[in-house]
């Protein structure tokens, strides 16, 4: 006879041995312990926008995408940096089948930093498009000639000839003394909602002197109303055995009356360089304020020499009849670049 902890242990092997002779997988048993991100994505090691000839403005970085749909075409915002990786434009590529990308405009921007003493001087940045009320509508990084980062906003009939809006000045400034954003904002994320209220999830720098997302919300796209007291509303934290350092470039998505986050974290642990250092990571809210976060990252970077062996980030999220297709920035050297635009595909559960 057996002992009552004995044979408590033998009946659940048994149990265990029946069940994955039962099952036409055995792993998919055993992969019910391990923790998956609310959707895995596949990445396709492809690079689909590449950083351009010398002296173009997109010969160094081709990163940041925003895409849209737009008629039976594939549109892709982007920016681009030039030969000294901080002047930076914003350009435009269009695709019939969202993996073959064409540069548009003769390979030039389409957007234009700003001349000498303008609040964009030397950098329009991070651009977040949407297409609303016949117009095509983008909120952006600005940078001046003293790096001192605000948001901005243009409009355009055709997507391609931008004016600036708000008489040619910035539509989100720092925030209040003491506050997580009191020394930048940038790298803007909206979407507009059923009730047409825009929301926009966007960096901020301040006493922490590392990114945090803050959120704000406007009726006209101009006049921004911060939320949460004006607080941020996502902090670093520790996701399975990542622990962020910072959190930063959001991209969120509205899915069925809640929100979808997937924003870019890079560890404070020693692995500066390697895999896993920094990746993609999913959130999910009900309000856009408050955000439960995954239990493990949907994809980090990858291995040495890979494409994006330095870091993946900075996504864009499209559904595809219940696909996701996410468009991210892939830093594919040790030493940061060049950055280009990446795919990684999450098929419908069946």
């Amino acid at each position: 006879m057996c002992s009552k902890s004995l044979c408590s242990q033998a009946v659940r092997l048994i149990v265990l041995l029946a069940v994955l002779a039962s099952t036409a997988d055995p792993r998919a048993v055993l992969a019910q312990d391990t923790p998956q991100p609310f959707r895995t994505f596949e990445k396709s090691n492809r690079i689909l926008l590449d950083v351009g000839e010398k002296g173009k403005f997109d010969s160094t970085q081709a990163k940041y995408p925003s895409v849209l749909k737009v008629g039976d075409e594939w549109w892709m915002w982007y920016n681009g940096r030039t030969d000294d990786r901080f002047t930076g434009s914003i350009g435009l590529a269009t695709s019939p089948d969202g993996l073959q990308w064409t540069k548009q405009h003769g390979g030039n921007p389409v957007f234009e930093h700003g001349a000498t003493g303008a609040f964009d001087s030397t950098k329009v940045d991070h651009p977040s498009v949407l297409y609303f009320d016949g117009k095509f509508h983008m909120w952006y990084t600005a940078g001046d000639d003293r790096s001192r980062y605000t948001i901005g906003y243009a409009a355009s009939t055709d997507g391609v000839r931008w004016t600036r809006q708000n008489n040619v000045r910035p539509v989100l400034g720092p925030g209040k003394a003491g506050r997580f954003d009191d020394q930048v904002v940038l790298h803007p994320a909206v979407l507009r909602d059923p009730t047409g209220l825009l929301h926009m999830w966007y960096n901020g720098v301040g006493p922490q002197k590392s990114f945090r997302v803050g959120h704000a919300t406007s009726r006209d796209g101009i006049h921004w109303t911060r939320s949460n007291q004006g607080n941020a509303v996502l902090n670093p934290g520790v996701v399975g055995d990542f622990r962020e350092g910072y959190v930063y470039n959001v991209f969120v998505m509205l899915d069925e009356g809640r929100f979808h986050m997937w924003y870019s974290a890079w560890t404070v642990d020693d692995r500066k360089t390697g895999p896993n250092h920094n990746g993609i990571i999913h959130a999910v809210s009900s309000d856009g304020d408050t955000w439960q976060k995954d239990s493990v990252p949907t994809l980090t970077n990858g291995p040495p020499n890979s494409l994006d062996e330095y870091a993946c980030f900075a996504c864009y999220v499209v559904k595809r009849e219940g696909d996701l297709w996410m468009y991210y920035s892939a830093g594919s050297a040790s030493t940061g670049g060049p950055y280009r635009v990446s795919l990684a595909v999450s098929r419908r559960p069946r």
